[in-house]
């Protein structure tokens, strides 16, 4: 349904190349912070930069989002973006680039994309109709993990066949055509009143309490950060697996982050197929299943030592952690409306952003300390109690709030 949409299409399709720029780049970080250090614990921390300052600044984001024309903003984060590429090019092409100034450019493109993910997810809804929400929700995230799927695999070819001075370049090219589309692209007027504006933190605030006063996005938000603190830091971390595990180089790279790309990919259509109806309020089954299959991928991954069982695994991974995000955030967009939908998707966004930072760079220190099969397989252990402990937390608030 949100594909009989024009404005959907082009979103869309522009989106494709700028979401294929964000894999490339991932992979050409990671992999210079692995060939500048061979450190799991620095291609972690170089994970840390680029998701960390969600954190702290995703929210800020959010209520300036709910306050400024959201199409200006898109333009500034995607111009920024381009601009920061540019510099790590010149970077390479000086041979300058140490893993410092590696640090800090991927600091920079942290900072930047914690805008930008708020943006995306406040746009979306805004170019179809309430009624379409949830499916272009889902159409967003085909998008976003089909060039989970191709990036990975685009960067790790081009790395191994050309350096990583072309694969910047390329990387850097691809985000021109979203600028475009953002100019281009019809954006619809936000479906409730301006409000009497607050002082800045009390909006914030306001927006918390919202989120936490609605069971349903109260308990997504819970879920999700399970999950986000366990399974997606591994995603982060996989040149330390396909190279200090296997031996595979930046090919091996590719084929992982590939996998689970495909993996992602398979869910979102799920979903996408799934979510084609009206919407359906309230938390599905399958949501729920997915972290489950995540932490067993996760302490099946630590336990095998064989490469092609590794990939199925990461395929598997791949699946249940997108099957999650997506149909959580669905949910999440459902309940809201244009007042709030900014500063709780960008607390959203801090949860599964801010959970894969603090869990890529724990994961990549304890790996160093004690190995990465161990710690792989302390993480699903982990994550096992933490669902255990989310289940309680989720029905003592629900007995709070009947009472």
């Amino acid at each position: 349904p949100a594909l009989r949409s024009t404005d959907v299409v082009i979103f869309t399709a522009g989106n494709f190349s700028a979401t294929n720029a964000i894999w490339i780049n991932r992979v050409i970080i990671g992999w210079l912070g692995w060939e500048l250090t061979g450190l799991a614990s620095w291609v972690g921390l170089l994970a840390f930069f680029l998701f960390a300052p969600t954190i702290v600044a995703s929210p800020l984001f959010g209520v300036l989002l709910d306050r400024i024309d959201v199409r200006r903003a898109a333009l500034i984060s995607q111009s920024v973006l381009a601009t920061t590429v540019l510099v790590l090019l010149t970077l390479q092409l000086t041979d300058v680039l140490n893993i410092w100034l590696l640090g800090l450019v991927a600091l920079v493109i942290g900072v930047t994309s914690s805008a930008d993910r708020t943006i995306r997810f406040v746009l979306v809804p805004r170019i179809v109709e309430k009624e379409a929400i949830a499916n272009a929700v889902a159409i967003h995230g085909i998008n976003f993990n089909t060039a989970r799927l191709v990036g990975p695999a685009i960067g790790g070819l081009l790395i191994d066949a050309y350096g990583t001075d072309v694969t910047t370049m390329v990387n850097a090219v691809m985000i021109l055509p979203f600028l475009v589309v953002l100019i281009l692209v019809a954006i619809r007027d936000r479906d409730a009143p301006d409000q009497e504006r607050k002082a800045f933190f009390r909006e914030m605030l306001d927006g918390a309490r919202h989120a936490i006063g609605h069971p349903i996005i109260r308990e997504a938000m819970i879920l999700t950060c399970v999950l986000s603190l366990t399974g997606r830091g591994i995603i982060e971390i996989l040149p330390a697996i396909a190279d200090g595990e296997y031996g595979r180089g930046a090919q091996g790279l590719g084929q992982m982050l590939a996998a689970s790309g495909a993996g992602a990919l398979v869910a979102a259509v799920s979903i996408a197929l799934r979510r084609s109806g009206p919407p359906v309020p309230g938390i599905s089954t399958s949501a729920r299943l997915s972290i489950i299959g995540g932490l067993i991928s996760t302490t099946l991954l630590g336990l095998t030592g064989d490469w092609y069982l590794a990939i199925a695994l990461i395929f598997a991974l791949g699946f249940f952690l997108t099957n999650n995000g997506i149909d959580l955030q669905a949910t999440i967009q459902i309940e809201l409306n244009d007042t709030y939908r900014a500063r709780v998707m960008s607390m959203w966004v801090v949860l599964v952003i801010g959970g894969a930072a603090i869990s890529a760079i724990t994961l990549g220190a304890i790996a160093d300390l004690v190995g990465m099969s161990t710690t792989l397989v302390g993480a699903g252990i982990l994550g096992t109690f933490l669902v255990v402990l989310a289940r309680m937390v989720i029905a003592k608030a629900d007995g709070a709030s009947a009472s």
